[in-house]
């Protein structure tokens, strides 16, 4: 696989489960990467494993709610890198203890789009020129099937904020296509993570979410990394705008 060959990549939440295998995906196509992440330890064995496979990676500490980190770090993973052609807006939060408006701690809302949507805003605004530099590239963010999907389990503050990431990836790409950058998303539904399996109290629980897969299984990290690294690649130079439903055919499952 070589979809990526040449490319710079920064990729954020680098440190987590769908980071982690977006960056050794990345690195196998041929993009070197620039991992951001909060989280240091997490993200310096990420980026042990991509050398381990021959990649080069650069590592950047960063906390996506601060803009000034943000700035910096957009900037050193350029330099780093020599350019930079992709961005895959990765970072995100969905707290266990999100769960309906009526109940709402709006305070941990702020926190949750302050992460989710402002995040990936203040990325695509400073990595735009950097992209822009080199002749175009990609921007790939992460929203979630729940933006277009109500639940009987809410997570009210997380669904919100990947609605409102959504309709910036459409605007995105209506502004940015004269840059030749596109702009698509990834919508997944649940990636069997550790941090995912926590929403699965009891096996009864397990088996009322996976019955609504058509395809009869969970998803996987692989299954997230792919789609980014076909939105990242010139594979797919004429798609823009979209947001890609990832889910098994949950959401076509009426009953």
């Amino acid at each position: 696989m070589n979809g990526l060959k040449g490319k710079r990549a920064i990729i954020t939440g680098a440190g987590g489960a769908i980071g982690r295998a977006s960056a050794l995906r990345f690195t196998r196509e041929g993009a070197a990467v620039g991992l951001m992440d909060i989280r240091s330890a997490q993200l310096s064995e990420t980026a042990a494993l991509v050398r381990d496979i021959g990649g080069t990676a650069i590592e950047v500490s960063c906390d996506v709610r601060r803009e000034d980190e943000v700035v910096a770090a957009v900037r050193d993973v350029a330099a780093g890198l020599g350019g930079l052609d992709i961005v895959f807006a990765n970072a995100g939060i969905m707290p266990h203890s999100d769960e309906s408006v009526l109940d709402a701690d709006f305070e941990q809302w702020r926190i949750i789009i302050d992460v989710n949507l402002f995040g990936i805003a203040s990325l695509a605004k400073y990595a735009t020129p950097f992209i822009a530099g080199v002749g175009g590239g990609a921007i790939v963010t992460m929203g979630s099937f729940l933006a277009v999907l109500g639940c009987s389990y809410p997570q009210d503050g997380y669904a919100a904020s990947k609605g409102a990431i959504a309709s910036l990836t459409r605007s995105l790409a209506v502004q940015l296509g004269p840059k030749k950058i596109r702009v698509n998303g990834l919508a997944p539904g649940p990636i069997l993570t550790p941090h995912v399996e926590g929403f699965f109290p009891d096996e009864e629980a397990r088996q009322r979410r996976l019955a609504r897969v058509p395809l009869g299984r969970f998803g996987t990290v692989d299954d997230a990394a792919a789609l980014a690294a076909f939105l990242a690649s010139d594979d797919a130079a004429w798609l823009t705008g979209q947001m890609i439903t990832l889910d098994g055919g949950i959401s076509v499952n009426y009953l």
